[in-house]
């Protein structure tokens, strides 16, 4: 449910009515390109129509979206660069008529059931699975396995089965490709787009879920009823969500949820979990089959991350350095487990259980940008990343 694209109404003279203007600050001292600046519709004033904002009469990218699936924009999403200090005073309008042109897509979403010998079919935008619905992993059901979503940067997918795992597709280019890949040609086999750079095994994936229970790790995978819904999937950032009922949370049945978010121009993605059993300690994890250790960092008051890197992208050698970033105040501890087990292969961290935890999981191959070949550049990443989650963007409404 797209609601948006990059808004160009004034490069055309169309008639607006305006807003109060709204204003965002830089505090740091420091310069921030690609913020990420999200408005509510209750901050803008502005419920109908398609939004354009400007900024010393300059247009700034920006994209309404729907933050809960129920057809109507909650949010404005903008994507801009500060200076140190900067101030931007924004002007929002409401198009009185049509007078947007699409920009490129620089994110996606594609799930569909499995193509044969050609482009992805009918695309699923809202789907229910029971218990124990499987896959043939030579053979599966949908295409990719699941879900995926991709930027400009990177591609995930989420298998919609009981693995309820993520992997990664590293990308060589900023084109969408997900609707293609592996359709003719497998997704193992470096292409002209890239390829699957991650073995999943018995691990719990990139950034996939579990519990720890009298510690052991259980996977949150399996669960009565699953529901998968598309939010939204738009030119700056798409949207995707799992509901899951009678989720097997070690011994016990739980409900909870993810919403996994991807922005242009970011090595990462979002996940938004809830489990309504907060007693119980939630675990992220990374696979561990060629990094035989795990490094912990606190990056500041709010962020903290695990992390690895090492020639680990799968079928090639090829750096590829992993994270998982997360609320410092929630930190446990964090480990591995072995090479056996229901969940093998894995380095994790332990949070304390939330009605909603927000996790990043990141993915930054040297063949997507040769930034990535230096293990310094990939920690310093992480680092300005954390800072700028931790620093946001001031929204000041006159």
């Amino acid at each position: 449910m797209v609601l948006a694209s990059l808004l160009y109404g004034a490069l055309f003279g169309c008639t607006a009515d305006p807003s109060p203007v709204i204003r965002l600050i830089n505090q740091d001292n420091v310069e921030k390109t690609g913020a990420i600046v999200y408005l509510d519709k209750n901050d803008i004033g502005l419920t109908q129509g398609n939004l354009r904002i400007t900024s010393n009469n300059y247009e700034i990218p920006a994209q309404q979206i729907d933050t809960d699936g129920d057809g109507d924009w909650d949010q404005v999403l903008l994507l801009s660069d500060f200076e140190p200090k900067e101030v931007k005073a924004l002007e929002i309008a409401a198009d009185k008529v049509d007078n947007q042109i699409n920009a490129e897509r620089s994110t996606h979403i594609s799930f569909s059931v499995k193509a044969q010998d050609r482009f992805a079919g009918s695309k699923i935008t809202e789907i229910v699975r029971k218990r124990e619905a499987t896959q043939r992993i030579s053979d599966p059901f949908f295409q990719l396995e699941g879900p995926g979503i991709e930027n400009d940067k990177v591609a995930f997918r989420t298998f919609f089965d009981p693995r309820n795992g993520k992997d990664i597709y590293g990308k060589t280019t900023d084109q969408m490709i997900l609707d293609r890949a592996g359709i003719g040609s497998s997704w193992h086999q470096l292409s002209d787009w890239g390829m699957d750079i991650l073995r999943v095994g018995q691990s719990l994936g990139a950034g996939g879920l579990g519990v720890i229970e009298d510690g052991t790790l259980y996977r949150l995978g399996d669960a009565d009823e699953i529901t998968y819904q598309e939010l939204y999937s738009g030119d700056l950032e798409s949207s995707h969500r799992l509901e899951f009922k009678g989720w097997d949370a070690g011994s016990r049945k739980i409900d909870g949820s993810e919403r996994l978010t991807l922005t242009k121009g970011k090595y990462y993605y979002r996940n938004d979990i809830g489990i309504s059993d907060t007693t119980l300690t939630l675990a992220v994890g990374i696979p561990s089959f060629k990094s035989d250790s795990v490094t912990f960092r606190k990056h500041n008051d709010l962020f903290s991350c695990i992390s690895t890197y090492e020639n680990q992208a799968d079928g090639t050698d090829s750096k590829l350095g992993l994270a998982i970033l997360f609320s410092t105040d929630q930190y446990v501890n964090h480990g591995s487990t072995d090479t056996t087990g229901a969940v093998s292969d894995t380095h994790y961290v332990a949070l304390k259980g939330k009605p909603e935890t927000r996790i990043y999981f990141f993915a930054c191959w040297e063949l997507s940008d040769v930034y990535f070949s230096k293990r310094s550049n990939f920690e310093k990443y992480l680092q300005d990343e954390a800072d700028k989650l931790s620093n946001a963007i001031q929204i000041i409404k006159k």
